[in-house]
This record gives structure tokens, C-alpha cells and sequence, in this order.
């Protein structure tokens, strides 16, 4: 390919890019994050100031409804799952099938 035909695509590549008005290719999206901050009280119980905001149902939830290991509120998890986590330090090797780090 000799210059003036890479020449010519670049041209028609910034021709291309201001007519769709992108800039997908000056700057990559972000990953996913939340940029929300949780504010105001637990929409689970109510009585916790948030904490969290689910990944799943995007509720703010305080500490107490919240397992943070899997970044969900409890309403997420199944009803049986969830009472018997609460309150308990569940073996997470064998809850998620992984090898547990520190």
C-alpha cells in the first residue's frame, strides 16, 4: 500500500468518525461502575443507614441485607439461601466452588 492511498483512508477514516459523531476510537468506554453513591436508609429494613447498592436489583441496602461477597442484597438470594447465610460465616469454598484467598 503506498502513502497517498494510507493517506487517503485516514482522510476517510476522520471523515467517518466527525459524520457518526463517535469517539469510540479516541477513547475506550470504561468498564461498568457504579458512580452512585448509596444515600438514605436501608430499602430492605429500613432501620440501617445504605451502604451498598445491590448488583443485581441496583437497591441501596445497608450492611446487615447485604452479602457483600457476592454484591447482592438478600431479596436477590433465594429465600432458603439467604436465612441460612444470615448471621453465619458460610465455608465459601464449598458455597462457590473456588479455592477461598485472603
Amino acid at each position: 500500500m503506498d502513502a497517498a492511498t494510507k493517506e487517503q483512508m485516514n482522510k476517510d477514516l476522520e471523515r467517518w468518525i466527525k459524520e457518526t459523531h463517535t469517539d469510540a476510537i479516541k477513547k475506550p468506554k470504561a468498564k461498568h461502575i457504579d458512580p452512585r453513591e448509596p444515600r438514605g436508609m436501608c430499602s430492605i429494613c429500613g432501620d440501617h443507614e445504605a451502604k451498598f447498592i445491590c448488583l443485581k436489583c441496583n437497591n441501596q441496602v445497608c450492611p446487615s441485607c447485604y452479602f457483600k461477597i457476592i454484591g447482592i442484597c438478600k431479596n436477590c438470594i433465594p429465600k432458603d439461601t439467604a436465612k441460612k447465610w444470615e448471621g453465619t460465616q458460610p465455608d465459601w469454598e464449598k458455597v462457590l466452588g473456588v479455592q477461598w484467598v485472603d
